[in-house]
């Protein structure tokens, strides 16, 4: 594997024109396609809500979903609500991208009508209307209701009338657009907004809701809303009705089904080219290429299939460990269940993974905290995966306190020695300890299954650990001369 070529970053999903679903991850096209029929039956202005929750997915589906309809002949605008925050002004924003979003897709007619709807916009600004929505932090006040108490009558009138105006030439321009689109809507797709400031996210969703709502206009805000109340509660107060405030906003609500995480994880594994790390290495354990690959694959389904994890912290995790692999020299054994290990803690909980490293978490509280992400993790999953898991943990909580041929004192094993001495255990509990302490005593003992190669009895953790971190020598590139097998 040449590293030479690898991105720090993961790259973002491509999006073919004539295939959008082509590199889809995460099974998105059935949600895409329900929506689409929606959209292409909505009359009115809409406001669509597509909840899902944080690193999920949303701005992939979001991408997915715009070139769909594009391919079905809507009119999109994309707009990261997130990019132009620092802007000040949602409305010079949100209408600046809907402008040069129509550009380059209309007729002339069209244009003319995009260049009056804009000199009315400059209208809008002048007559600082869109300022007015941000005063709107006192709970959802109507923002006509904020204009008339806001200004001088005169200036009230003045203020609605360039409303007014700015409204007809947006709802002439959406017709147009409507007529030369077979009849079909405008959509403009929001992505981020629950990553902006909430004064911002509130104003932008104020704008929408009374400034742009106009027949043949549907906005789509892709968000995560228990995130959204939770910075809107910062402005109003945790006792705030964030949730009912929001309410108002939303006329479709949309939750975006929980991807299939087994299959993002295989394919995120296929994207850092996992297959040909052990390719590479395969002369140093034939054992070690032939089940390795398979045991890196079920850990990380195993744990990284929590709902808990959001899908951009396991995608970073797993590019990590595509980075440490694809820069390991092929002279240097890679000590894949330590690495793995160590990674799932290390995203799991990266203040109790270092704790660990220092000796100041033990065994039992690292295992108990991966373990807490599920109640019933150790039910649902295979039994194998998790008494390997907790029996690595040990021998690596023995080199990071003691070193190696020492005695361990493992909380862990402690629990449960004394769980299969009390008869007062439940079967389940009893069977796993038994378990977990087989699989220790096979694992210190070098079992090449678990991927511990020439060196019975070390697991290597240390030389992984500085792996992750970037700080092993083994890292800096291959050697002249034939492979020598070193850690």
């Amino acid at each position: 594997m040449d590293c030479m070529g690898f991105r720090i970053q993961p790259r973002e999903i491509d999006v073919p024109e004539k295939d959008p679903f082509r590199n889809d991850l995460l099974e998105r096209r059935e949600p895409v396609e329900v929506l689409t029929h929606l959209v292409g039956l909505i009359e009115g202005p809409c406001i669509i809500a597509v909840d899902a929750g944080w690193g999920t997915g949303k701005t992939t589906f979001l991408r997915l979903w715009s070139q769909h309809l594009s391919n079905e002949g809507f009119s999109v605008v994309e707009f990261n609500a997130w990019e132009p925050d620092f802007s000040g002004d949602p409305f010079v924003a949100l209408f600046t991208e809907l402008t040069e979003g129509l550009h380059n897709s209309t007729s002339p007619t069209m244009e003319d009508k995009i260049g009056s709807t804009k000199e009315l916009a400059k209208e809008v600004v002048r007559a600082a209307i869109p300022g007015v929505a941000s005063l709107a932090t006192s709970g959802g006040v109507d923002l006509e209701s904020l204009l008339e108490t806001r200004y001088e009558l005169s200036e009230y009138r003045k203020a609605r009338a360039v409303l007014g105006k700015f409204r007809d030439s947006l709802q002439d321009m959406t017709k147009a657009l409507a007529k030369f689109n077979k009849r079909r809507p405008l959509v403009v797709a929001i992505d981020e907004l629950d990553r902006c400031r909430p004064w911002y996210a509130i104003e932008l969703l104020e704008v929408a809701k009374h400034l742009f709502a106009v027949d043949g206009v549907i906005f789509v805000l892709a968000l995560s809303r228990a995130q959204l109340a939770h910075s809107i509660k910062t402005l109003y107060g945790v006792g705030f009705d964030a949730t009912g405030y929001l309410r108002r906003f939303f006329d479709v609500d949309f939750r975006l089904p929980d991807p299939d995480r087994a299959t993002f994880i295989d394919r995120a594994l296929d994207a850092v080219r996992i297959s040909d790390y052990f390719e590479r290495t395969k002369h140093q354990s034939p054992n070690q290429y032939n089940e390795g690959e398979e045991l890196v694959r079920s850990w990380l389904k195993f744990f990284f299939g929590s709902s808990d994890l959001d899908l951009r912290r396991v995608a970073k995790a797993i590019h990590h460990l595509g980075l440490v692999l694809a820069s390991l020299r092929s002279d240097h054994l890679a000590f894949v269940v330590a690495t793995v290990a160590a990674l799932i803690v290390r995203t799991v909980d990266p203040d109790l993974y270092y704790e660990f490293l220092r000796g100041k978490a033990t065994d039992a509280e690292v295992v108990d905290r991966i373990f807490s992400l599920s109640p019933r993790l150790r039910e649902i999953q295979p039994e194998s995966v998790a008494c390997s898991f907790e029996s690595v943990i040990v021998l690596a909580a023995k080199e990071v306190s003691h070193g190696h041929g020492e005695a361990i004192d493992s909380p862990l094993l402690r629990r449960y020695q004394e769980q299969i001495r009390n008869e007062k255990c439940d079967l389940t509990t009893r069977k796993h300890a038994t378990r977990v302490l087989a699989y220790f005593n096979v694992s210190s003992s070098g079992h090449a299954h678990l991927g511990f190669g020439r060196w019975p009895g070390r697991l290597g953790f240390k030389y992984a650990v500085d792996r992750l971190e970037l700080l092993s020598p083994g890292l800096i590139g291959e050697r002249d001369g034939p492979a020598t097998s070193r850690p």
